[in-house]
């Protein structure tokens, strides 16, 4: 176990410089503690980093994003550590004399400013170590009968979202890829069958517009990899444990705020409730993977990334497009082995995701009967399908490309990678259930309005999915004739205009696709302006409402651009006049967004 140092023994240069060469080439120890409190790493890394005179350590590095998503309060930190003053006078030794930087392939790819930390003087404001707050109590036999058994798509009964709202294991009716295969996204359809969903609230129903929250599990093949890294056998991961916790709403979603005590296994909670991918970066996270570190350098580096110095570079990798995951900060540092139940307690939750209907829930899933069933089974089994009720969702796959593990990979999403597992399985025959609960359904896509005055939908890509509904319903009634128009944005309507031929009656009168990619090749922006004589008359009417669905990023930044650009050419204001314009309406329910 490496050495923990008080104020009252602080060694000298050469035993540092010793111990260091020493720790650095022995073989790897199976889980020793650097330190217990930060103030001891803080003076350990004090006698190997010496001061350059012209440096002021105070402002190496400190620099923050101004965003507030790593603000540390001085209660979280340690005291600043003071050069000892045995080596006053002393010519420095260079910086981080006989110690070395990791070098694997997922430790270069986080791209550290090495040079910031070894000019480091003294650390200041260590964040502490967080206290567990979670108690994993093993079975005190071993053996098959204890193995706990779970299902990767059936969510556990303690997954909790907000009241009165229970998670529902909703079968899977069908699936289909509605975008072609050059397509640069993949995008699937769902029918999921509520036949069987509990009325879990008195007036509260599916309806157009509306969202359901899906429970996604974590990838099996992560999970896997994950357990590999922190020396966890598949045999003991699998083990029946009772999981006990503190207080808090973990491991639920938005449960209750109090102690629990439950029946599970490692497998079903790194599966279930933590999130692997996304927001895991974070102070606490490292610096428990810095206490659990048996390699000094290591254990440095985490820990510049918990203090002031290395403020900016935390910022800067949190704020990434794609800040690491957990597994590409376990390769990174593999030294490092926390404890399971310490790891767990500061990983953040995994949460839902929500997903807008697709359709009108409450038009009738198959069409009449048209002939008589020639036999009873045949009749049954037509009584059975016709009084399913399906809602329908439109689901797009994000991916991005990463190289730390030696080779480019595609990283998917948590929610749309389970969901592409879940499709594959339908498409072929299997049947499948997704852990889904009603949601929100009093979104702003989700409001009724008891007139019926025109509508204009916008929206690019998966965006466009909730409109078809509204669509639907509105063109079923005689006093909207006329007056429902989309427009739809996509890169090339051949491999992916989502579906295409499935608007109702006069699709081609109500519709325009834009296609940025080939044939017009101009952005749904770009329509709006061109159309700004539709988009006027419909905002200006008493009861006329615009609506905007999509991405926040270019689709939804561009549209409000243009929205303010047709105000101010057919209403001749200013640009002021135009921003305060679209705002009133915004306030009136006649201007209304849903952007992600």
């Amino acid at each position: 176990m490496a050495p923990s140092f008080t104020a009252l023994d602080l060694p000298d240069s050469s035993r540092i410089a010793s111990d260091i060469i020493e720790s650095s080439s022995s073989p790897r120890r199976s889980r020793a503690r650097l330190t217990t409190l930060g103030t001891d790493f803080t003076r350990v890394f004090t006698s190997l980093a010496v001061a350059d005179p012209q440096l002021d350590a105070d402002k190496v590095d400190s620099e923050c994003c101004g965003g507030g998503c790593c603000f540390i309060s001085t209660s979280t930190m340690t005291p600043d550590a003071a050069m000892p003053s045995s080596l006053s006078g002393a010519p420095p030794p260079p910086p981080f004399a006989g110690v070395d930087f990791p070098t694997t392939r997922a430790f270069d790819s986080l791209r550290l400013p090495l040079f910031k930390i070894t000019r480091i003087p003294r650390l200041l404001g260590v964040a502490t170590l967080p206290l567990s707050n979670v108690d994993i109590v093993r079975s005190a036999t071993v053996g098959d009968e204890n193995t706990y058994r779970f299902d990767h798509f059936q969510a556990p009964g303690y997954l909790k979202p907000h009241f009165p709202y229970n998670v529902h294991n909703v079968p899977v009716l069908a699936a289909r890829l509605l975008t072609g295969p050059e397509a640069a996204k993949r995008t699937y359809h769902f029918d999921l069958d509520v036949t069987k969903y509990p009325d879990e609230m008195e007036g509260v129903d599916f309806r157009v517009g509306g969202a359901v929250g899906i429970c996604p599990p974590n990838d099996p093949i992560l999970v896997d990899d994950i357990f590999r890294r922190l020396g966890i056998l598949e045999r003991d991961s699998n083990l029946e444990i009772t999981l006990v916790t503190k207080g808090g709403r973990w491991p639920t979603i938005w449960g209750e705020d109090k102690p629990r005590r439950l029946r599970t296994s490692m497998r079903e909670i790194l599966t279930w409730t933590v999130d692997l991918n996304n927001g895991v970066f974070s102070k606490n996270l490292l610096r428990v993977l810095a206490e659990y570190s048996c390699n000094r350098s290591e254990a440095m580096i985490l820990s510049w990334l918990c203090s002031q110095q290395g403020q900016n570079t935390f910022c800067n990798l949190r704020s990434a497009l794609y800040p690491p995951t957990l597994l590409q900060l376990l390769s990174a540092f593999p030294s490092s082995n926390p404890p399971f139940a310490h790891l767990v307690s500061v990983l953040p939750t995994l949460m839902p995701r929500f997903y807008s209907l697709s359709s009108d829930p409450i038009r009738e899933a198959v069409p009449a009967k048209s002939e008589p069933c020639q036999t009873k089974a045949m009749h049954e089994e037509w009584e059975r399908v016709s009084s399913v009720r399906k809602i329908e969702v439109a689901v797009t796959v994000h991916e991005a490309l990463e190289n730390w593990r030696g080779e480019l990979a595609m990283r998917p999403g948590n929610c749309t990678a389970f969901l592409e597992r879940v499709a594959h399985l339908t498409m072929t025959g299997e049947n499948v259930t997704v852990p889904m609960f009603r949601g929100l359904q009093a979104n702003p896509l989700a409001k009724e309005f008891k007139h019926d005055g025109p509508m204009l939908l916008i929206g690019a890509g998966v965006g466009i999915a909730p409109f078809r509904g509204f669509v639907q319903r509105r063109l079923k009634n005689a006093n909207c004739k006329n007056k429902v128009w989309v427009l739809q944005g996509c890169r090339d309507s051949l491999v992916d205009e989502l579906y295409a031929g499935e608007w109702g009656v006069d699709d081609s009168d109500v519709r325009k696709v834009v296609e940025s990619r080939c044939g017009t090749k101009k952005y749904v922006q770009d329509e709006v302006i061109d159309q700004s004589v539709l988009v006027w008359s419909v905002i200006t009417h008493p009861e006329g409402r615009v609506f905007v669905c999509g991405s926040s990023k270019g689709m939804g930044q561009g549209v409000e651009a243009a929205l303010k650009i047709v105000a101010m050419k057919e209403g001749n204001m200013t640009a002021e006049e135009a921003d305060e314009f679209w705002k009133e309406k915004d306030r009136a329910w006649q201007y209304i967004t849903e952007t992600w």
